[in-house]
């Protein structure tokens, strides 16, 4: 029976096009601040940012991230104070410091994940797809043509390490007899 064909793992769609892009990410940043300039009386956490916050910080990394929390953060603050009616308080800048962190904890994490799963996506890529492989030694043809034994491909492509032994068949091919007890893999 013929084994299914698989579609390689790809990207999902806000990693490429305009979403990988600095200048749409900006303009992104920016749409969503003036619409929270239109939410500002609603004083409640600025959720209108974690969208393109998380768009940032999933394709542009910590650095880029941490610019436009800054600046949102920054734009929030300067709106209330130059348009609120009320003289801003203490209580206000505790506010909006302790959003600042939580858009930071939430960029954080979202990079994290980003760049776990382009790794994992990376790890799966690396390891499917057809192997050139002798018929006869068992070496693999790597990307530099060279011919490696099966064991040293897979070590250095992936976390497995090997120990070698005799299976039940070949300890009697050459012994001639069956082995004594066999030891269980750790």
């Amino acid at each position: 029976m013929a084994e299914p064909v698989t579609k390689p793992l790809e990207a999902p769609p806000f990693e490429g096009g305009l979403w990988n892009r600095p200048w749409f990410m900006l303009l992104l940043c920016c749409a969503f601040v003036v619409l929270d300039w239109e939410f500002v009386p609603i004083a409640l956490f600025p959720f209108i940012f974690i969208f393109p916050l998380m768009l940032v910080a999933w394709n542009r990394g910590m650095a880029f991230a941490t610019v436009c929390i800054v600046l949102m953060s920054a734009s929030r603050v300067s709106h209330q104070f130059f348009f609120d009616l009320k003289p801003s308080t203490i209580d206000d800048y505790t506010d909006a410091l302790i959003r600042f962190f939580v858009l930071l904890l939430l960029a954080l994490l979202t990079h994290l994940l980003g760049a776990q799963s382009r790794q994992l996506r990376q790890r799966v890529r690396m390891l499917e797809g057809i192997l050139p492989i002798c018929s006869s030694c068992k070496s693999i043809r790597d990307e530099k043509n060279d011919w490696v034994q099966l064991e040293g491909y897979i070590t250095a492509h992936t976390a497995a390490q090997f120990s070698h032994g005799l299976c039940p068949h070949c300890f009697k091919e050459f012994y001639g007899e069956e082995p004594a007890s066999q030891t269980p893999v750790k």
